[in-house]
């Protein structure tokens, strides 16, 4: 199921140059706007400033159990192992775990947890980096929802515990 469905989303690139180009921007560019929310919160006071810390941890970890997962699982990227439409040059590291997904998702679920409208919207982001993913090429559907998973997991780990220590 996890081919077929890459197979369904990856063919849908390469037929429209300007839905290939907004996927493109959230593959490789979308995670600056995730920053640059980070940088607001940062210039905040109060609770907001917690949330940035908060996501700060959150991202620290996560990238760490990236790299732990990498060493120790590997997966071919699909444009390795069939044909695909790769629409952006891609490492040849394990597809499992989504870096870009993983961080995104890590953010907007700590967003979330402190303001469900910006935290809505930032979620989409993440939903279309991951869908960016597959159509671009580089990653297989089920591993983008592992990251995903994985990435809003540890954010809400992150937060219950900062909310037990109050």
């Amino acid at each position: 199921m996890d081919q077929r469905l890459f197979k369904w989303i990856n063919d849908l690139a390469g037929k429209n140059t300007f839905l290939d180009n907004i996927m493109i921007f959230a593959s490789n560019k979308m995670r600056y706007i995730f920053a640059f929310v980070l940088f607001l919160l940062w210039q905040r006071k109060g609770q907001k400033r917690k949330v940035f810390y908060r996501s700060l941890i959150s991202l620290m970890i996560n990238l760490c159990i990236n790299v732990l997962i990498k060493q120790y699982k590997f997966r071919p990227r699909p444009f390795i192992t069939r044909k695909a439409n790769l629409l952006i040059p891609s490492k040849l590291d394990s597809t499992f775990t989504s870096k870009h997904t993983l961080l995104a998702f890590s953010v907007s679920t700590m967003i979330y947890l402190s303001n469900k409208i910006v935290g809505c919207i930032m979620l989409g982001l993440s939903v279309l980096i991951g869908v960016s993913r597959i159509w671009t090429g580089a990653h297989y559907p089920f591993d983008i929802i592992r990251s995903a998973f994985i990435g809003c997991i540890v954010s809400n780990i992150i937060n219950m515990s900062s909310l037990i220590r109050k």
